[in-house]
Parts: C-alpha cells; sequence; structure tokens
C-alpha cells in the first residue's frame, strides 16, 4: 500500500516573477513507514521549538522568509533548513519519493476558461485534470503501477470555485486511466478478480488538513523552494569543487533573499545525492525519488 500527500500553490498577483506559475506537488511513501515518519518530523519540532501548548507549530513556506531572517539575526541554523534535511535523508534512506507538475499562470488562465465552457463540471473538472496528470505522471506510472494506493488532498477549494472537493471523481478518473494504461499489454481476456484491482487501484482520494499533517508541511516546504526557483529563474548551483565553466546564467542568478537562501540550500543539499549532481529543477525528471512534469497544454507525452 502506498500513500501520497499532495497539494498545489501558485505565483500571487503581489510576486514579481520572471516566470509566474501553478505547481502541483506531494510526497509518496509506503503506508508501513508512515507513522515512523510522521513520529521524526514532530519529534524533531519538539526539539527545535516548533511545538506549543496548542501542539505542533505548521511548516509552511510562506513564512520561510521570516524564519531564515530570524535565525541569520541569532547567528543559527534555521529550523526550516533542519526540516528539509530530514527530507533529504528520507530521499536516501529510499522511504520518501518527490514530484511535481508546473504550468505558466499565463497558459493556465489561457486555456482554464476554454477547458471550463467544453467540459462538465467547469473550473472542477480543469483543476481535477491537472492533478490527474500530475498524480499519473509524477507517481503512479513510474512508481505505484498497480498497487494499492492512497491519495490525500490539502482541504482547500482552489479551482473549485468555492464548491467542496469531488474526489470520488478524481478517484474514477485515476483509476479509469491505470486500467487503459494496462489493459492492452495483455492478449487474453482479463480475469474477472484481475480486471477489479485493476479498476480499483486507487482505493482512496480523501482530504487532510496542511494544519495537522507534517508530511503536506514537508511537500509545502520542498514545493515553495522549487517554485521560486521557478519564479526567479534561479540558475542550478555549480557543483562542489568545480568553476561554473560556460553556463549560461538565469535571470536574478544573484538574488540573495531570504527564500532565494532556503532554495538554493534546497537546490545545493539536492544535487549532493548521488545521480541528482546534474538535476535541473526547470526540466523534466524522472528520477525514482524525484520527479519533475512541465505540464504544456495541447503536448502529449
Amino acid at each position: 500500500m502506498f500513500t501520497i500527500f499532495c497539494d498545489e500553490s501558485w505565483t500571487g498577483d503581489a510576486i514579481l516573477a520572471a516566470f509566474p506559475c501553478y505547481v502541483f506537488y506531494g510526497v509518496l511513501l509506503k503506508d508501513r513507514d508512515e507513522h515512523l515518519i510522521v513520529a521524526k518530523l514532530n519529534q524533531y519540532k519538539r526539539d527545535r521549538g516548533l511545538w506549543n501548548e496548542n501542539g505542533p507549530v505548521e511548516i509552511k513556506w510562506v513564512n520561510a522568509g521570516e524564519e531564515v531572517k530570524s535565525a541569520a539575526k541569532y547567528a543559527l541554523k534555521n529550523r526550516y533548513e533542519g526540516y528539509l534535511d530530514l527530507f533529504f535523508d528520507l530521499m536516501r534512506a529510499s522511504q520518501l519519493s518527490f514530484g511535481y507538475l508546473f504550468v505558466s499562470v499565463e497558459q493556465y488562465r489561457h486555456v482554464e476558461p476554454m477547458f471550463t465552457s467544453s467540459h462538465d463540471g467547469g473550473k472542477h473538472s480543469f483543476f481535477f485534470m491537472l492533478y490527474f496528470q500530475f498524480l499519473y505522471h509524477c507517481f503512479l506510472r513510474s512508481q505505484t503501477g498497480h498497487n494499492p494506493t492512497r491519495i490525500f488532498i490539502d482541504d482547500r477549494d482552489m479551482g473549485a470555485a468555492g464548491a467542496a472537493y469531488d474526489t470520488d471523481t478524481l478517484r474514477t478518473f485515476l483509476n479509469k486511466r491505470l486500467y487503459r494504461e494496462a489493459a492492452p499489454r495483455f492478449q487474453i481476456p482479463l480475469g474477472a478478480a484481475f480486471k477489479r484491482q485493476l479498476e480499483s487501484s486507487i482505493e482512496v482520494v480523501d482530504l487532510a488538513s496542511s494544519k495537522a499533517q507534517p508530511l503536506i508541511q514537508l511537500a509545502d516546504l520542498c514545493a515553495g523552494c522549487a517554485r521560486h526557483i521557478l519564479e526567479h529563474q534561479l540558475a542550478p548551483p555549480t557543483p562542489a569543487g568545480q568553476l561554473p565553466l560556460l553556463r549560461e546564467p538565469r535571470q536574478s542568478d544573484q538574488d540573495e533573499s531570504p527564500k532565494s537562501s532556503l532554495a538554493m540550500y534546497f537546490y545545493r543539499a539536492l544535487r549532493t545525492i548521488p545521480g541528482y549532481d546534474d538535476l535541473d529543477l526547470a526540466k523534466p525528471s524522472f528520477h525514482h525519488r524525484f520527479s519533475i512534469f512541465p505540464f504544456r497544454f495541447g503536448s502529449r507525452k
């Protein structure tokens, strides 16, 4: 049994960005590892003062700049970097995978009205179409296959015009696509039991609160770093011990804001993992533990 915790974010209108974008993102883990990982994340919060009388404090990207500035003021390692370190430890131990889909705000806003006018369900259908693309390409096709999988989405109404999430519809879409992918490979009629397995690989699609789920918070922090790098077109860091030969800098390559500092910490640490030294967060990646899917409307993969 696999579990996916996921959410989405987008470039706010008040943010000056070279590449405004929407990002759908999440983490994947085996169900048997969830309790241990959550306990580890919560213990870190206790040890670093991210716990109060109401329980664990929510970690989220929107607060990253203040955390970095506060730590620098007192010459301390900021707590968000430590939380990211846990993410990299879990990746190295093969206990966690991360993936994200990104699409430009310009494309999103151009296509959404046309899509919603020609499909039942309006904005809801458009939103779940993108969620489907993210889940399928980053996790389901490459990692979970037809193994039983549970999916938990942060409980918000983005894309649904204030309506409640229709999670049953997304579950049905995912299972139908997985069935279509598998069925042509078999040259004989599928047995009833196997057919039922293919048609119900996604057992649950449900809602979870990011305030209470540290794995969604971990995904949010990783995705915040990636989105900031995309928005400001920050260049990949040079591998340790190498000179930056023939590298074409991206816009804002010298940005030294607190959030950029944390985002580049994430980028550098990610590239120290064996096999990830050439990873570019703006390009497709199908590394087993880190998937990136740049989405283009009208393209086929």
